[in-house]
């Protein structure tokens, strides 16, 4: 027994000592990464990822002690589509100016000025590869995501449009840290290992000359523009402990030690035609995360509701320190939610994140899931300056 403890302190011990160290190296680095984050309809509409939720697949992306306690799930594909900001009232622009509308005039209306005065609106897609499994503590996956974001600038608006492809692979393993019985709790240590790969497209045009290229076509302004891929790979580990399967407690530490590749083309055709890029180094900061679950026990009420969960989360507790020019305020960190099951079948769910308010729904067919969620992200660093509000809607097929 005594054995057991010392060796519990000890992984406590050396799990602090790589958090407290790692902070010195990614401030070293010459540049910051950020880092892929995949989405899901359902941890988006609980208030963000949440460190002590460990029952599906996204335990890869919120805990590796996860794969202990979860599954055993297979997902075989999944499509996951996300809109944010002004997208319909930009598509009614676009569809207008087809329509044989004059762009300049369009461009002056009213309701367009506004628009542009500060436009961010963004379109995303994740999968259809969407392959992954968690179970028996074991876990892996390879997902696709697509973005591409709008954004304005310029008091005559200059319009940007930023395209990400990113793919991820992403596996590792849980084990569980014996304890005595009579503690009733879990006490589960995971680690992950991640590789990840991101091309990026940078268009930069003004408002009448993107209308027009829309109107026609032409790939050459795409061929023209700055391309970037990028290639990291990096480690992820956490602890999970459960008591009575009733409150569990996590603590994560994401990207431990990330370092990126960036090969930076002067065209893309720069990069179809294979030429020399020149290259830039750099790391993605790490997110140490902490969070509880409360799910109570029900009594009778279980016939119709099968679950509750309660979540309080603190994400990225070590900002300041690994990457203290986009450092944002502590409120901006808290993450709040809870889901509700009823009859085995339909979720309900609710939160808040980065001090804005989600919901979702989502419909558990066995092989088939369907999901909605409406979230808020802040885009400055500040509580309540520049909100934008997303919806997703996932389609998944998992046995």
């Amino acid at each position: 027994m005594e054995l057991k403890l010392k060796k519990i302190v000890l992984l406590i011990f050396i799990l602090a000592v790589i958090v407290s160290i790692l902070p010195v190296f990614a401030q070293s680095s010459t540049s910051i990464e950020s880092p892929i984050v995949i989405k899901s309809t359902r941890s988006t509409a609980l208030g963000g990822t949440h460190v002590a939720l460990a029952d599906d697949l996204t335990s890869l992306f919120s805990n590796p002690a996860g794969f202990k306690s979860a599954g055993p799930e297979l997902s075989i594909a999944g499509i996951t589509m996300g809109l944010a900001g002004p997208i319909f009232d930009m598509a009614s622009v676009i569809i207008e100016s087809s329509s044989g509308g004059n762009p300049q005039d369009i461009l002056l209306s009213s309701n367009v000025q506004d628009m542009l005065k500060s436009l961010y609106a963004s379109m995303e897609l994740v999968g259809p590869l969407a392959f992954g499994y968690v179970g028996q503590g074991l876990g892996f996956g390879f997902f696709s995501n697509s973005n591409i974001v709008f954004s304005s600038s310029g008091t005559v608006p200059t319009i940007a449009a930023d395209v990400d492809e990113d793919f991820l692979f992403a596996g590792g393993y849980a084990f569980r840290i014996p304890l005595p019985a009579s503690w009733k709790s879990t006490l589960d240590f995971g680690a992950m290992l991640k590789a990840f790969v991101r091309g990026s497209l940078s268009i930069s045009s003004s408002m009448i000359d993107l209308i027009s290229l829309l109107q026609s076509p032409n790939m050459d302004i795409i061929y023209n523009q700055p391309f970037k891929l990028g290639i990291g790979v990096g480690l992820d580990a956490g602890i999970l402990y459960s008591w009575e399967k009733m409150v569990s407690f996590g603590i994560v530490g994401r990207n431990l030690y990330a370092p990126t590749l960036e090969n930076n083309y002067s065209t893309f055709n720069s990069f179809v035609n294979s030429e020399t890029p020149t290259e830039s180094f750099g790391i993605v900061p790490i997110d140490l995360s902490a969070g509880v679950m409360f799910s109570p026990y029900l009594g009778a009420v279980e016939h119709y509701i099968s679950g509750l969960k309660i979540f309080l989360d603190y994400s990225d507790i070590l900002d300041f320190l690994t990457h203290p020019a986009t450092a944002s305020n502590p409120v901006l960190h808290v993450g709040f939610g809870t889901e509700i099951v009823l009859l085995e079948i339909l979720s309900i769910r609710a939160g808040f994140n980065e001090g804005l308010f989600s919901a979702g729904l989502g419909i558990d067919l066995s092989l088939v899931s369907i999901s909605l969620s409406m979230f808020g992200s802040e885009l400055s660093p500040e509580p309540g300056l520049r909100p934008v509000y997303n919806l997703l809607i996932g389609i998944d097929f998992s046995i």
